[in-house]
């Protein structure tokens, strides 16, 4: 589930605090690092756990409607086809996902005011309101719907990324990401599907797993050879004018560059350019580019680059 790119984020993170705090070791980053990756599998369980509660809380909305004193016509004969809604049971009989949520104790319980508000934006909708006018009833229709909740409201939520952030530091950082793999799941969902269909395991071979915990040992057990060669390469700028992430993430990219030499250096200089735009200045990119090509020359000339550098392989997902 976890891409090459959100290790490499969270590899980063590792560093800058290993770097930015003397009192950290490079075990007590592994076991940060790890636990960090491991509450992304959380948020990845809670999230598709989240439509099952909003089904639910309708369903009690309706109910308590129906036990008024003096219910109106439309309580007394509401329109049942979201809480019927086939794709959400499916989902709910999923269980490879409640037994990971029991064990792990996910749920929404003390986020009651999130399941609430999610409903009420949902009700808001126009893809909504057409899905709940048209009288016809189907499972394509049904997924259908979901997928837009999923894709069309949840990013930018308030009261969720609020939420997210109060229970854990790591998800608000990781909402995006999270939120697409859900959905990537959710499409190859069938109406015929047995109830231990699989979701998407952690990381996607023993491969990623390994990256991730050896590129953050590269990179803090070498960070001063790596931190001289960075110098070396920006001496002609002013050191407390460049960001301190800049300095981390060009670290962290030498690591990669020389440790991994199954890793094009296409593919590595790519990366942490593209995550210097999200995590840095507005022009650290560029100058890291500038920085890194540098460092890579010099590598080479020092035929301590030993890889065969493809041109054409594409960027990792």
């Amino acid at each position: 589930m976890v891409s090459r790119r959100l290790l490499r984020i969270k590899v980063l993170k590792e560093v800058y605090s290993f770097l930015n705090t003397q009192s950290t070791s490079c075990e007590a980053a592994r076991k940060t690092l790890h636990y960090s990756i491991q509450k992304t599998y959380d948020l990845y369980h809670l999230l598709m756990l989240l439509v099952i509660d909003v089904s639910d809380y309708a369903m009690q909305q309706i109910e308590l409607g129906k036990q008024k004193n003096f219910p109106t016509e439309q309580e007394l004969h509401p329109n049942t086809k979201f809480v019927d809604n086939e794709f959400i049971k499916l989902m709910r009989s999923n269980m490879p996902l409640k037994r990971y949520c029991e064990a792990q104790r996910l749920s929404w319980g003390a986020n009651p005011e999130v399941v609430k508000k999610l409903l009420a934006l949902l009700y808001s909708t126009d893809f909504f309101r057409q899905y709940m006018d048209n009288d016809s009833r189907s499972f394509v229709e049904d997924k259908f719907l979901i997928m837009q909740l999923y894709s069309e409201l949840l990013e930018d939520f308030e009261p969720l990324l609020l939420a997210l952030e109060d229970r854990n530091i790591y998800w608000i950082d990781d909402v995006e990401f999270t939120i697409s793999q859900v959905i990537k799941t959710l499409k190859l969902f069938r109406h015929d599907q047995s109830s231990e269909t699989p979701l998407a395991q952690l990381y996607r071979d023993k491969e990623d797993e390994l990256f991730a915990e050896r590129a953050l040992l590269c990179a803090t057990t070498n960070s001063a050879a790596y931190r001289d060669l960075v110098d070396k390469h920006t001496k002609n700028w002013d050191l407390e004018r460049i960001a301190f992430m800049d300095i981390v993430i060009m670290i962290t990219a030498v690591a990669e560059l020389i440790e991994f030499p199954d890793i094009p250096v296409k593919v590595s200089l790519n990366e942490y350019i593209e995550i210097a735009k999200y995590y840095s200045t507005p022009n650290s990119n560029l100058f890291i580019n500038g920085v890194l090509d540098r460092i890579v020359e010099e590598l080479k000339q020092k035929n301590m680059l030993v890889k065969d550098d493809d041109e054409q392989t594409p960027p990792e997902s």
